[in-house]
């Protein structure tokens, strides 16, 4: 029996320098993932940054994507887009966003199409980011110079 072999997206892909923010600490969650957005959004001119950042938060309300790694995923679906988007935010001192919260290292904000196409990988993406950003790894990322060393890192 021949299997369908799956398309993979590859994470180094959705992140580019521009795309990445470098910060010893933050002022809080939702100033980190509004900062994000504006980085995604200023290669994607069909997106309303205010917009997208309410659809964000709003996914955020439901049900936390902070990992007990340190890796906060925030992320949505949306009809505007035709392909992946994403940036990464990585943190020198943990961000505590509440008193129930974990302590978020890094942030990868990850927008995807709504088509429902897209959905498998979607979450093989989230799959991928939880599987790949292990406390070592987030460790490694924090001790990169700047957001040059960083998207190189995660294009391996």
């Amino acid at each position: 029996m021949v299997q369908k072999e799956q398309t993979k997206v590859s994470l180094g892909r959705l992140i580019t320098p521009s795309r990445v923010l470098v910060a010893d600490e933050y002022p809080g969650k939702k100033e980190l993932i509004e900062a994000l957005v504006r980085a995604v959004c200023r290669d994607y001119p069909q997106l309303d940054p205010a917009y997208v950042a309410s659809q964000v938060l709003k996914r955020e309300e439901g049900i936390s994507t902070t990992l007990d790694t340190g890796l906060a995923i925030p992320h949505a679906r949306l009809e505007e887009l035709t392909d992946f988007a994403a940036a990464v935010a990585v943190l020198r001192r943990p961000l505590v966003a509440g008193e129930n919260e974990l302590p978020i290292r890094v942030m990868f904000l990850f927008l995807s199409p709504a088509k429902p196409t897209f959905f498998q990988q979607h979450l093989q993406i989230l799959s991928a980011l939880a599987e790949t950003f292990k406390p070592e790894f987030i460790e490694e990322l924090v001790s990169l110079k700047d957001a040059q060393e960083i998207a190189a890192r995660l294009a391996r």
